[in-house]
């Protein structure tokens, strides 16, 4: 009997098509990485959430936004990378991530995760409104800076 129950609560699970979207860490749609001289970025996998903050006067919702982004050096030297350096562009801004991992040096033919989180009081962000990354700041070849386009990005088809 009990194994029913349990058998029926994944029954109803599956038929109305899995588990919901928040739960995920996909994204629902990402622009292939990017590359140069050897150098890409792919974005990896996201958490989104935005809520209602009554405390706030001025924008009442608050939008939290972690990405995970993953750094190949296919270059024959190293690549430094900072996180810090990546920008959230959205409702005509960039915007410099609320936390983020420390700057790392990634040797030749090797790959990195990155975390940024962005953390944003603004009424017009949500999970479902198309953003992007900007990452050309964020890697250096040398003494040069990597010219990476932006990454473009739909992290949700549902929001609040």
């Amino acid at each position: 009997m009990k194994l029913s129950r349990i058998a029926l609560g994944l029954a109803s699970v599956l038929a109305t098509g899995g588990c919901s979207e928040a739960w995920s860490h996909s994204f629902v749609r990402t622009d292939p990485p990017v590359a140069v001289d050897g150098v890409s970025v792919a974005l990896v996998s996201r958490q989104c959430d935005r809520q209602v903050d009554p405390n706030w006067q001025t924008y009442a919702d608050v939008l939290g936004l972690d990405v995970d982004m993953r750094v190949t050096n296919a270059a024959g030297s190293a690549v430094t990378f900072d996180p810090a350096k990546v920008r959230l562009l959205a409702d005509g801004r960039a915007r410099a991530p609320h936390r983020s991992g420390s700057e790392e040096t990634i040797p030749a033919g090797a790959s990195r995760t990155f975390t940024v989180h962005f953390l944003e009081h603004d009424d017009n962000l949500a999970c479902n409104v198309p953003m992007a990354l900007a990452v050309a700041g964020a890697a250096e070849l040398g003494s040069m800076s990597v010219p990476l386009a932006p990454l473009n990005f739909l992290a949700s088809r549902t929001d609040i």
